[in-house]
Order: C-alpha cells, then structure tokens, then sequence
C-alpha cells in the first residue's frame, strides 16, 4: 500500500501543488489533502508549500507548528517567507526538472519530536541596528509627526504675527498723521518716478 503523505498549500499556490503532488506519485506515495484531523499521532509526513502567502494564513502556522513538533513537517520554499517554525528545514522547489532524491531524502526520514518555537518576522533595518547598538529602535513615525507638529505651530504663531502687524499699521495710518505722512510721500514718490519711466517709453 502507497504510504500517505498529506499535502498543504496557501491559495494561489495551486500550480505548485499539482506538481508536486504528480512528482510524488510518480515516487509511490499517495497524496492526500491536508486537514487538523488527518495526521494522527504524526504517523505520516505533512508537504507544505511556504510562502508569504502561508506566513499569513494562521491554519497553514498551525499545521506547520504541529507536524514539526512531530518532526514530520517538509517544508518546500516557494519564496522568500522565513520558515513557520525556527529550525524548519526549507526544501527549494526546482521548477527544471525531477527532485526526487530531495524528496526521498526528506520522506525516508523517521518521525520525531522537534520543539516549535514560532519564528518571527524579518528584522526591520532599525530593528537589527538597535540588535548591534544594544540600543531601542526609533520611532521613526512618531518623530516625524512631532517635527510637523513643531511647524506648524511655528507657522501659526508667524502667521498670526504678522496678521498683528499689518492690523496695527492701519490703526495707526487712519489714526496718527505723523504716521501716515512718510507712507504717503514714499507712496507719491514712488509715484512719480513710475510716470516718469512710463514717459520714457516709446
């Protein structure tokens, strides 16, 4: 009798899963479709297909969790993802040509208890600066949103300023003749010396 292997997938990987499904039958096993009830005990040897795509699919971490404290997880890479779980062996998937002593490498393999311990996401460059330093990594946004803050009251502040200003100009113009008197004659030179430019042209 074939020996059953259980086959999991993220969506979107389904062209993966059909071939390595038709590769291991073509190997003597029997695929079956991946579900919490199907491996009992880790008797048989779970293929998931990882991806980005199963980094975010809790039920693909969960069966990945289990089948690797079993020791029967085959985790074949389709990208760039971390493994699920740390210490997670990733098979490459080779799109030319036949894998088959990989795969029987990876199957023949006894079944044993593994700790899982859920691997973490990839480190941000601060992140792994902060790691080398000792220490805490900036928070970028929230130092950015302060400096905008910053300035926008600054230009508040300006703003309202100069609105003074130009308020207390006029008060004193239409008020204080003393005032007034230098802004009209520079008014009525500057004036003059335009009509006389104005002359000048032919």
């Amino acid at each position: 009798m074939p020996t059953p292997i259980f086959l999991a997938h993220p969506r979107g990987a389904e062209n993966h899963a059909r071939g390595v499904a038709a590769e291991l039958k073509a190997l003597g096993y029997e695929v079956r479709s991946y579900t919490p009830q199907a491996q009992r005990a880790g008797a048989h040897k779970v293929v998931l297909l990882w991806s980005r795509a199963a980094w975010g699919t809790p039920a693909l971490r969960a069966a990945a969790r289990k089948a690797h404290a079993t020791g029967s997880l085959v985790c074949v890479r389709l990208d760039a993802a971390p493994p699920p779980v740390e210490g997670a062996h990733l098979l490459p998937l080779k799109r030319n040509g036949s894998q088959r002593t990989a795969w029987r490498r990876a199957l023949s393999s006894s079944p044993r208890a593994t700790p899982a311990r859920t691997s973490a996401p990839p480190a941000t460059r601060s992140t792994k600066r902060a790691r080398r330093t000792g220490a805490a990594p900036k928070p970028v946004v929230e130092k950015k949103m302060q400096v905008k803050e910053k300035n926008s009251r600054l230009f508040a502040i300006a703003l309202t300023i100069t609105l003074l200003a130009a308020t207390g100009a006029g008060y004193a113009y239409g008020r204080y003749p003393a005032f007034a008197a230098p802004i009209d004659q520079a008014a009525s030179a500057a004036y003059t010396k335009a009509s006389e430019i104005a002359a000048l042209a032919p």
